[in-house]
């Protein structure tokens, strides 16, 4: 197994904390492999990004991201690609993890929302942030519905989505003025009530 020294890797990440991976083509000869002498880190990005393409557990890309902004800027695309969200808390920690970076709406490509109805305190925090996504291409919205076995004993059903997905799509439709049209790469819409 080979020898693998960690001795430096602080220093590094304090000297390079301003590099911001972009996603654009670069120049002849600027590649990332100045940034380290060994390791992983010595490889420029388009062999990390095979790499981490071959990652499907998104808690080691979480754990990867976490070690340095390099990571960070080149995993978290594959991160926030494809979303399910399945409860109002967790609505509430995508949105404010989508607040303390704006580039992040910007991934996300399939957005998926199934909810029960206990669970629906926080869902409608997503409405903003579902209009910003500026390359979703698959949206599926699930809505608890008064037919499924949970509302057969008797409880209230309030009968709307907390997804106000009318003028989601309205907004999609028919711009607003001045400002973009929302969901421009959207290519399929499934709601199911």
């Amino acid at each position: 197994m080979p020898n693998i020294s960690f001795a430096g890797a602080k220093k590094r990440k304090t000297r390079h904390s301003g590099y911001v991976f972009r996603m654009s083509r670069q120049e002849p000869g600027s590649t990332q492999s100045a940034l380290a002498s060994s390791g992983l880190l010595s490889l420029v990005d388009e062999l990390l990004l095979n790499i981490i393409d071959h990652i499907d557990n998104r808690q080691a890309l979480g754990h990867l991201a976490s070690t340095c902004t390099r990571f960070q800027g080149l995993v978290e695309p594959y991160i926030w690609r494809d979303l399910l969200v399945l409860t109002g808390s967790h609505a509430r920690h995508v949105t404010q993890a989508l607040d303390s970076r704006d580039e992040r709406v910007d991934y996300i490509r399939s957005l998926s929302i199934r909810y029960k109805d206990e669970y629906k305190e926080g869902i409608e925090e997503l409405n903003h942030h579902i209009a910003l996504m500026s390359r979703l291409k698959h949206l599926m919205l699930e809505s608890p519905c008064p037919n499924n076995s949970e509302w057969r004993t008797g409880l209230f059903f309030d009968g709307y989505s907390r997804i106000d997905f009318t003028n989601l799509l309205a907004s999609a439709v028919y711009p607003r003025v001045e400002l973009p049209l929302s969901m421009p790469m959207l290519q399929s819409c499934r709601h199911y009530i």
